[in-house]
């Protein structure tokens, strides 16, 4: 595509998003979001993929699709074909797909999904919380170079899953609009993917355990959750539902005899969940007890119960590496820039050096942490943009 490589055209669309968000006034920064969106899909439409790669297969299936009736695919539900007689939605999806004209539409229209809910969340979050330009673009670029691209054009469903369900939760518990919308989106995730059915049960104890904290519950989410996979296990024993056999299949620990991986893949995903982990904690006193904390909690506390599940998912190889790829890249960008900003309201209200020699022990060592905190955060993001384009499965692209 124009003499460049699949990886070139993928740097060279960074390139233009940088260039063209900082010639945007900010009250127009959703069209570089928009543009870019467009031109990640339109690379997309035209990679290639391998052999060995999941798009490979679906390429197939949806040309039997296209080559066939109504009936045809009625008879693939019912003989359970990549598990869509439980899984309606990802069959419908694949359906609808394969009577347009490309089956190279599948990894366009996903990316395009994709990346345009994760872009709206970003971009609603920043308008609701005034968040300053430069703000906004470490956020975004976190979100750009943590995301795993070519792992969403090959895995399809995986990737479309989580997007919905963080788009809803935003929705749900930050912007309280459009709920009814919200739970069509839940449902519909949870007939896509066994994924969606993980995510929408965090959402859920979310706003069941909304009005409870403290270290004790801290340790029991991180402990239950911990036990939730042998849960699953014992359950898919003892009957034989296809959501509890799905998920069960999903959660088992993948790890050799129960211990963690050390290949660079998994530390890679684990230094993802460390950032986000300590920006987390560094921002909480700020989104907690800030001046935007009815409308934050929610959130947070959302973003903190998938932590804990993270930490009881650190053996389970599958299910860590699927939600640090498609959903803390989002969580990251929105807890930095809403809590960097509130903490930069409070300086430009009350003076630095007030903040740091007249506020108790927290919020004083927070303040004299701040440009350490700048630095780690878009370092970190400098990094593995640079690993995402010569270290992870983006390497694998190609026309």
């Amino acid at each position: 595509m124009f003499g460049l490589t699949a990886i070139e055209c993928f740097f060279a669309i960074i390139a233009i998003f940088i260039f063209l968000y900082w010639i945007t006034p900010q009250k127009f920064s959703w069209i570089p979001f928009l543009l870019t969106t467009i031109l990640l899909a339109g690379l997309a439409f035209n990679i290639v993929p391998n052999d060995t790669d999941d798009l490979s297969r679906y390429f197939h299936t949806l040309e039997q699709l296209k080559d066939n009736d109504y009936d045809f695919f009625l008879d693939r539900i019912e003989e359970d074909f990549m598990d869509w007689k439980t899984y309606r939605v990802c069959a419908y999806y694949f359906y609808f797909i394969s009577k347009l004209s490309d089956v190279n539409y599948l990894q366009a229209i996903t990316i395009f999904l994709v990346y345009g809910l994760g872009f709206l969340v970003i971009y609603k979050a920043s308008v609701r919380f005034n968040i300053c330009k430069l703000y906004l673009f470490i956020g975004t670029m976190f979100f750009l170079s943590t995301y795993w691209y070519y792992d969403t054009c090959s895995g399809i469903r995986n990737g479309l899953t989580f997007a919905i369900v963080t788009a809803c939760a935003y929705y749900h518990l930050v912007e309280r609009k459009n709920i009814t919308l919200c739970i069509i989106g839940y449902i519909l995730a949870c007939f896509l993917h066994s994924s969606g059915i993980i995510m929408v049960a965090l959402v859920m104890l979310t706003v069941i355990t909304l009005n409870n904290s403290g270290k004790f519950m801290n340790f029991l989410l991180i402990f239950g959750l911990s036990a939730g996979g042998s849960l699953l296990k014992f359950l898919s024993t003892k009957t034989d539902n296809s959501f509890i056999q799905s998920i069960a299949g999903k959660a088992e620990t993948n790890g050799a005899e129960g211990q963690l991986y050390t290949q660079t893949l998994y530390i890679v995903n684990i230094s993802i969940f460390a950032v986000v982990a300590i920006i987390l904690f560094y921002v909480s006193i700020y989104i907690v007890h800030g001046e935007y904390s009815k409308d934050l909690k929610r959130f947070y506390k959302f973003s903190s119960i998938i932590s804990y599940f993270l930490v009881g998912c650190l053996l389970s190889e599958l299910v860590f590496m699927r939600i640090t790829r498609w959903v803390l890249p989002v969580i990251g960008a929105v807890i930095y820039m809403v809590g960097m900003q509130i903490q930069k309201n409070q300086i430009d209200d009350k003076g630095i050096s007030y903040l740091t020699y007249f506020t108790p022990t927290n919020q004083s060592l927070r303040i004299k942490m701040r440009p350490v905190v700048h630095i780690m955060f878009t370092a970190y993001t400098l990094v593995h943009l640079w690993y995402l384009i010569n270290g992870s499965s983006l390497c694998w692209i190609h026309f």
